[in-house]
């Protein structure tokens, strides 16, 4: 699945929440995320509704504004969640994916990345405007 959000913000201002690894709590999805702790090469991210994930951080590369995270012990078999920031005559994005497993949770998965994404917008475009 594959979100697109459309932001306010510069892209490097946008970049620098997405790569702000140990603060999605408080600078990307505040409320929805509530703790982050900070493990080796990991965040363990604990969520509003009690959920905790362990996601190992796989790649943060600065030059292709690229996040990629993998979650290492959940209820899903597999989880890949791929974030890139990105610019073009329409504006600035944040395009989020996320590949997972097993189907049976599309329904769950769909409806908290779309609750997320819209906070994310939020969240980011807020910040944005106070930084002026």
């Amino acid at each position: 699945m594959t979100v697109d959000i459309s932001v306010e913000a510069s892209a490097a201002f946008t970049w620098d929440v997405i790569r702000d690894i140990y603060a999605v709590n408080t600078r990307l999805i505040p409320g929805f995320a509530v703790t982050v702790e900070r493990g080796p090469d990991s965040r363990i991210v604990t969520f509003a509704d009690g959920m905790r994930a362990t996601e190992r951080i796989a790649e943060l590369d600065d030059d292709a504004r690229r996040l990629r995270y993998q979650v290492t012990d959940s209820t899903v078999t597999h989880h890949l969640g791929t974030q890139v920031v990105r610019e073009d005559d329409t504006g600035v994005h944040l395009v989020w994916t996320t590949e997972f497993a097993p189907a049976s949770l599309l329904d769950y998965t769909t409806t908290n990345m779309r609750a997320a994404a819209e906070l994310m917008k939020t969240t980011i475009d807020t910040a944005y405007a106070n930084q002026r």
